[in-house]
């Protein structure tokens, strides 16, 4: 296990630290901090106890998944559409002559028509509409129409200049609706799925015809969808996720179909409701058929991060781990929703205790099995008694 680190003694209550990683080329005003899967969102999604702190304690105002002073929007509609049959949907866009640097292009898609995806896509760019190269080809979009159209349909991408964007939606199921597109300078990419980190055990249930896929993080995560790969062949099987805290009881969180056809298309992961949990499995029902060989499923959750003030050369930390904390209220949020603000990407080390921590709870409640251990000691001793008044008061 890693070394403790102190996080000062204003912050005793607080039982782990994230050292903050900035590279030392980072000049900006601002800095932007992936917020790992080791600090658990609470049972809301929402990260109450989250802090940010220096080297020496100071906290450090801070914006969870900030806004920006929106830019001269720019909306372009497709010049080409197409689909291939068996393996995707096809869009065009026309950044024009003399294009400012993009990073993001973000897709206008027909709800109506498709309420509810999970999909990968590419970009491709091209000066001259005739050699593309990619510049993404793993990036996802995804909507939930039963979680009230929770989704991200915006891509990240390394900036470029070139006049034309190719976004190729890798379902080649059926047509996808794209409507438009919105291309921007954004340095945003906190939104996108991230695969969760976790101990995963495959096991065939030969009786319920099912296969049942494990998967224990080693702590509470809230993922959003999940995403299956290994199975070859072709296939359609329905397939459903469960969450659970202690391993035995399960309760339904979403459920779906993958697929693979003749023609090459293939379904391989479906979205479903956040919710926050220690355990996951996820069950494909083979029916009569045999199970899948070599399946995986990884689950996905949704990316977070934090924007806070970096004074270069100071060390910065994330605290969590506390409970009974409230969300702090800082002005930072608002401020950066009204300017034109960028941040450097900085990373996270590994997250340790804090040396600093001190218990604060009763003894009761820090250790209930002592109450177990007095009230045996007390019956114990009430026993002892009366079994020896019993005998000094027994007839000769």
């Amino acid at each position: 296990m890693s070394a403790a680190v102190d996080a000062g003694t204003a912050w005793t209550a607080w039982t782990a630290v994230t050292p903050v990683v900035i590279a030392p080329a980072a000049v900006t005003r601002y800095v932007r901090v992936a917020l790992p899967q080791a600090i658990a969102p609470d049972a809301d999604g929402g990260y109450p106890s989250l802090r940010v702190v220096d080297a020496q304690g100071g906290e450090v105002p801070f914006a969870l998944d900030p806004e920006r002073a929106p830019s001269a929007p720019r909306v372009l509609g497709a010049v080409d559409r197409g689909f291939v049959p068996g393996r995707f949907t096809q869009a065009v866009f026309d950044l024009g002559d003399g294009t400012a640097p993009v990073d993001t292009i973000a897709l206008a898609i027909d709800d109506a028509r498709r309420p509810t995806y999970f999909t990968t896509v590419a970009i491709d760019a091209s000066d001259d509409r005739r050699h593309w190269r990619i510049v993404r080809n793993d990036a996802f979009v995804y909507r939930v129409a039963q979680d009230g159209g929770r989704g991200n349909r915006s891509i990240a991408f390394s900036p470029t200049r070139s006049r034309w964007l190719r976004v190729r939606i890798l379902d080649g199921h059926a047509a996808f609706p794209i409507e438009g597109a919105t291309v921007d300078r954004t340095e945003r990419d906190a939104a996108a799925p991230r695969a969760v980190a976790a101990d995963t055990h495959v096991h065939e249930d030969a009786a319920a015809h099912r296969t049942i896929v494990t998967i224990d993080p080693g702590g509470a995560v809230r993922p959003a969808a999940v995403a299956f790969s290994g199975a070859r062949g072709t296939f359609a099987r329905a397939a459903h996720v469960e969450a659970g805290d202690d391993g035995a009881t399960w309760s339904r969180a979403g459920d779906g179909t993958i697929a693979r056809y003749a023609d090459g298309s293939a379904q391989l992961s479906f979205p479903f409701s956040e919710r926050t949990a220690r355990r996951w499995r996820v069950v494909v029902d083979n029916g009569d058929d045999a199970p899948l060989a070599s399946v995986h499923a990884v689950l996905l959750r949704r990316g977070r991060a934090v924007v806070f003030t970096a004074v270069p050369g100071v060390a910065y930390r994330l605290l969590s781990g506390n409970d009974a904390a409230a969300a702090p209220a800082y002005d930072l949020a608002a401020e950066l929703a009204h300017e034109p603000w960028r941040a450097a990407a900085a990373g996270t080390a590994a997250t340790v205790p804090n040396g600093s921590f001190r218990d604060a709870r009763p003894i009761t409640e820090r250790a209930p099995w002592l109450v177990t251990a007095a009230l045996v000691a007390v019956a114990a001793v009430l026993g002892a008694l009366a079994l020896q008044t019993v005998r000094a008061t027994r007839p000769s």
